[in-house]
């Protein structure tokens, strides 16, 4: 008997340690990708259950995430120059990445002529480069009231 309760402690340690969580991410990350392959919709829609499933559950442990996914929160893992040097290149990256849709953007409306079937294109990256801009200003606004 106490061979069973020695395996079902494991497996309530593996729940508890969020390698549960993880594992079942990279097969429902498996599936969207496999269903995308072979075109198949209820590979996507097992998928799409999973997830849902996987949020409730998150949902429901929301106060232990830290604690699941960082493992022992008493050692110090990053340092303020860390986040400091990170949050610089993710600006870049942004600022670079906007740039560059813009510039292909524009390329695609001064070729609208030579290339009508790509006018589409050239407005949807305009569309995401206003919603970039938008989601990034409303978040300066945010964290800015925050701190």
């Amino acid at each position: 008997m106490s061979k069973k309760s020695g395996i079902i402690l494991k497996i309530l340690s593996i729940f508890e340690s969020g390698l549960f969580i993880k594992i079942l991410s990279a097969f429902v990350t498996g599936l969207w990708i496999a269903g995308a392959i072979l075109e198949n919709i209820h590979v996507i829609i097992l998928a799409l259950a999973i997830t849902a499933a996987l949020i409730i559950v998150l949902y429901i442990h929301r106060d232990n995430l830290e604690e699941i996914f960082q493992g022992d929160t008493s050692v110090i893992v990053e340092d303020e120059r860390t986040q400091l040097i990170n949050e610089k290149a993710s600006t870049m990256t942004l600022g670079i990445l906007i740039s560059v849709i813009i510039w292909v953007a524009i390329v695609i409306m001064a070729l609208r002529t030579s290339y009508p079937q790509y006018l589409s294109i050239g407005y949807t990256l305009f569309a995401v480069t206003i919603f970039c801009f938008i989601l990034y200003f409303s978040s300066q606004i945010y964290y800015a009231h925050k701190f």
